[in-house]
């Protein structure tokens, strides 16, 4: 009975979240839009999941109106990879292994989704980019020619139309990194949701054992050279790669960087709010990157383990 109700109020708050499409609240409730599929599909059976599942786009249908295909499209889109995820949990996945499906589904439906937007409607995604930008900063360029406080060397066409093109050459970093946030927000949700539910999920590693493979060390003085390389270009197949590699691979050494920190903490017994306040100093300071990259590089970790003589 207890799992019955909870379920209940979980399809009535997926209502209420699909529902925040129609209004601006749907700029935040995106962030949760995988939650309550997830939660429904881990926990009940799958002829369950879709007698809870049915009568919510059923009734989103109604209440979207002209807007219905549209809603419905969203709905399916966050459907998709709640069920996904949903399964990797009622199968005690690892929790690394789930937010990366999670994140490969959401970014593999969006690039079809894409595709059959410029085939059928013709919507081309760089163009509307292209367009936002010149929108925003346009304006700037009428401001910066009557006003002396602002340096008409610097906004000019040129710098609005070079700022478009490197904005639109990072579409595929906003789409990797939009992707992973979502499946690692709804992870952080979902994980403990399950679990005060009855629902045995697997944690995250711990910190201190984050670590990931040396080869990322090759691939990032690769993509370095051909950053080094194509410089000049404004743009170009190598130069969208090294723009988009580039910053994923620094968030990488982050990462690394952050368990070296924590795993310091555990050797040497420091107190928790140390690790914490250096993983905190590494995101701030994005140099600090460079402890991941030597703990990549390098035994450190041995280095700081071994019995000393």
């Amino acid at each position: 009975m207890k799992l019955r109700l909870s379920s209940a109020m979980w399809a009535i708050l997926y209502l209420l979240v699909l529902l925040s499409l129609l209004t601006p609240l749907s700029a935040i409730t995106l962030l949760v839009m995988i939650v309550p599929v997830a939660v429904l599909y881990a926990s009940l059976r799958v002829n369950v999941f879709w007698l809870h599942i049915v009568p919510v786009l059923a009734i989103l249908g109604i209440l979207s109106g002209s807007l219905a295909p549209v809603t419905l499209i969203l709905a399916g889109y966050f459907l998709i990879v709640g069920i996904v995820m949903g399964h990797l949990y009622k199968k005690r996945a690892p929790a690394l292994q789930t937010i990366m499906y999670g994140m490969g589904t959401l970014l593999g439906l969006l690039l079809v989704m894409l595709a059959a937007g410029k085939l059928i409607f013709g919507f081309n995604l760089s163009d509307y980019v292209s367009d936002f930008v010149h929108q925003t900063f346009d304006p700037l360029l009428v401001v910066a020619e009557m006003s002396p406080m602002i340096s008409s060397d610097q906004w000019n066409p040129d710098f609005i139309f070079a700022l478009a093109n490197q904005t639109v050459m990072m579409i595929p970093l906003g789409m990797v990194v939009s992707s992973f946030v979502l499946a690692v927000v709804t992870h952080a949700i979902v994980r403990p949701t399950l679990s005060s539910m009855g629902v045995a999920v697997p944690k995250l590693r711990a910190a201190h054992e984050w670590k990931l493979p040396r080869a990322l060390i090759f691939y990032y003085f690769v993509v370095l050279i051909v950053d080094m390389v194509t410089y000049d270009q404004a743009d170009g197949f190598w130069k969208m790669a090294a723009v988009n590699l580039l910053p994923l691979l620094q968030f990488c050494f982050i990462i690394q960087a952050i368990g070296f920190w924590f795993f310091i903490g555990h050797v040497k017994k420091w107190h928790r709010a140390i690790s914490v306040l250096m993983a905190i100093v590494t995101v701030i300071f994005p140099p600090m990157r460079i402890i991941g990259i030597i703990d990549l590089a390098f035994p450190l970790r041995e280095f700081i383990t071994r019995p000393k003589r």
